[in-house]
């Protein structure tokens, strides 16, 4: 996998993961800021942005092999973990949380975490465009239509077509087999249970995502859980709300790197 490595002044790593059909571009803005003292590291997923040369010939990108890339990688990292992850990165860093060996804290955005089975009505609200993220080879339109579903600033919506043309498509194809086989870890009992410190930035305009569910995820978590509210921000919070993005982290990271 490749990754985009910002050496930082202060103890900690931050660990970016972007959603399906994305990129660490997504993060670009935080990457290039020095305000945020820690190491940040934004990695490009096998099959996406970077990584897609490495897996050109690769077919299994099922959510068993992301994990198994990801816990392999943070793990032999020598610092302390901030796990942030944005839809499918969010759903792939709660799978992989308990096996993080010095994990601080978590902090997801566009990602209920799911029961299991995988409680689909509950968590998401019904919008017919974004199964185009699950669809292995969508028309153009159909992309074109996704991308301004997902978003409320018009200005994202071109890294978010390009990031999805620049994917290998048997991501989506197997993403949506293990979504739909219900191969996915019980999110919600991983989330709600862990012990360290966690954030949900919630987009007041997110299409896909339930809020009232996530409220009730904070709710039911046995330890710190906090909602952060994003105003006009759709499902993509690092891209469409660049600054306010930075703050949270800057904010999480002083709280978790103690």
């Amino acid at each position: 996998m490749k990754k985009i490595i910002k050496k930082g002044k202060k103890e900690g790593a931050i660990i970016f993961l972007h959603a399906s059909s994305s990129s660490s571009s997504v993060f670009n803005h935080i990457l290039n800021s020095d305000e945020v003292q820690q190491t940040k590291i934004a990695i490009d997923l096998p099959g996406h942005g970077n990584s897609i040369e490495e897996y050109k010939n690769h077919e299994d990108f099922t959510v068993d092999f992301f994990t198994e890339k990801l816990i392999e990688y943070i793990n032999s990292i020598e610092d302390s973990i901030l796990l942030v992850g944005n839809s499918l990165g969010g759903h792939l860093a709660i799978e992989i949380a308990n096996k993080i060996h010095n994990l601080k804290g978590l902090l997801i955005f566009g990602t209920p975490p799911l029961k299991k089975p995988i409680n689909f009505e509950e968590a998401f609200l019904p919008v017919a465009a974004l199964q185009t993220f699950l669809t292995e080879n969508p028309s153009n339109s159909e992309i074109e239509a996704a991308a301004n579903v997902a978003v409320v600033n018009e200005k994202c919506v071109y890294t978010i077509i390009s990031d999805f043309k620049n994917t290998n498509s048997n991501v989506r194809k197997k993403v949506a087999e293990d979504i739909l086989g219900n191969n996915l870890a019980n999110e919600h009992e991983i989330f709600t249970k862990l012990q360290v410190p966690k954030f949900i930035i919630v987009g007041d305009k997110d299409p896909s995502v339930n809020s009232t569910y996530l409220s009730q995820v904070q709710k039911d978590c046995e330890h710190y859980c906090e909602i952060i509210p994003f105003e006009n921000c759709g499902h993509y919070a690092s891209l469409e709300k660049p600054n306010e993005f930075l703050d949270a982290i800057n904010t999480i990271s002083k709280n978790v790197f103690i």
